[in-house]
């Protein structure tokens, strides 16, 4: 059998306020193309499929599209809900939706219904267990375990490794899970903390017995071990994960082993992050533009490193790149990973101080005590009910 390991699709999902459905839709045109040329069996998406609880018409369209196509040509898809997603609208009908080749797994009761593929119904070739996104805060009272998402997951694989030994146990093992999971990297902007108040990490080692561990939830592609590893999102959300190239996992089960071989995907949005002198960057548009490239569309974040600020420098830029998406002034001698790392550093900061710079992100003014006292009052609140 031959399954394609997605994650991250987020349908609907908007870069900076710029709609990307054009773009998700070319991802998914060249997803359908893959699936053919490499005669694919199963394409699986470990969580995340939409951005949010209640997505877009057009993110439904286009989800409804591409299963159709994949339906169609005999490909079955299996999905799990990420942090994202509404376990209740993704998973609506799933049992209807299975017997059509739609595997959708979102519950509690998902856990040890696995997907089998190739071979028979008693000895199928190979098991794909989904593990939807579960908040320790709401599932750990019903496990008996502690309120973590490592203890959660652990608890999760001990009940699979069993259901598999006792049904399965000549299958490959494939589980599919949404979370940190250990020894990745954190640089991306647009991947959005699972726990309030940081990121909780789960070990590798939850994963022992397995065959393949397709993960989710990171955008940045990433191998934590030869079985654990991270296909990343489709496109990029943020500038930082423009410059990391983006692939799909392909796995192999009709060897004595399971095998696992990356599949490079194009860019389906153009991203640039552009640095230089107020003049240097717009020199670089010039030249694009004299080269017969279309900018029109290009997502743009202007870096400036000149010495003092530049009068008109926003609506210069913005003749040149219609899509600037954000312009900065950088010291000169300041090194380009300083920068960054200041950046990388939000994920160090507390609750409170990720607020206060939105705050002033969106209004251009500080949050005031007014602000700050509704943030701590809601904080609190959340905890309390998860607690």
């Amino acid at each position: 059998m031959r399954i394609l390991h997605t994650s991250d699709w987020h349908l609907g999902r908007t870069f900076f306020g710029v709609d990307q459905t054009a773009a998700q839709r070319a991802f998914l045109n060249h997803l359908l193309d893959v699936v053919a040329a490499e005669r694919i069996d199963a394409v699986l998406v470990a969580g995340d499929v939409y951005d949010r609880a209640i997505p877009p018409a057009d993110a439904l369209t286009n989800f409804d599209e591409t299963v159709t196509a994949l339906l169609d040509s005999g490909v079955r898809v299996i999905a799990t809900s990420g942090n994202h997603d509404s376990f209740m609208r993704l998973g609506h009908g799933r049992r209807t939706l299975d017997h059509a080749g739609l595997h959708i797994r979102t519950r509690i009761s998902d856990l040890t219904w696995p997907v089998l593929l190739g071979g028979s119904a008693s000895s199928p070739e190979a098991v794909v267990y989904g593990i939807p996104y579960l908040e320790p805060g709401l599932v750990a009272g019903k496990f008996g375990c502690a309120r973590s998402h490592e203890a959660v997951l652990a608890h999760v694989m001990d009940l699979i490794r069993t259901d598999h030994q006792q049904r399965y146990p000549d299958a490959f093992l494939i589980v599919a899970a949404h979370a940190f999971v250990g020894g990745q990297s954190l640089a991306s902007e647009s991947e959005r903390s699972i726990d309030v108040g940081g990121v909780s990490v789960v070990s590798a080692d939850v994963f022992a017995g397995a065959d393949y561990a397709a993960l989710g939830h990171l955008h940045r592609p990433q191998d934590v071990t030869d079985i654990v590893r991270y296909s990343g999102s489709p496109l990029p959300y943020s500038f930082t994960e423009a410059k990391t190239p983006k692939r799909m996992l392909l796995l192999d089960t009709s060897g004595p082993e399971l095998s696992v071989e990356s599949i490079a995907l194009p860019a389906f949005s153009d991203v640039r992050t552009l640095r230089g002198t107020l003049e240097e960057v717009l020199e670089t548009g010039r030249a694009a533009r004299a080269d017969g490239e279309d900018l029109t569309e290009t997502l743009v974040a202007a870096e400036l490193t000149d010495p003092a600020r530049v009068t008109g420098a926003l609506g210069r830029l913005k003749e040149t790149f219609p899509q600037l998406i954000k312009m900065t002034w950088v010291n000169a001698a300041q090194p380009a990973q300083a920068h960054e790392a200041a950046a990388q550093g939000s994920v160090e900061r507390t609750d409170r101080e990720v607020f206060s710079d939105f705050i002033s992100h969106v209004t251009g003014q500080p949050a005031d005590v007014e602000d700050l006292a509704r943030f701590d009052s809601a904080l609190l609140e959340l905890r309390e009910a998860t607690s």
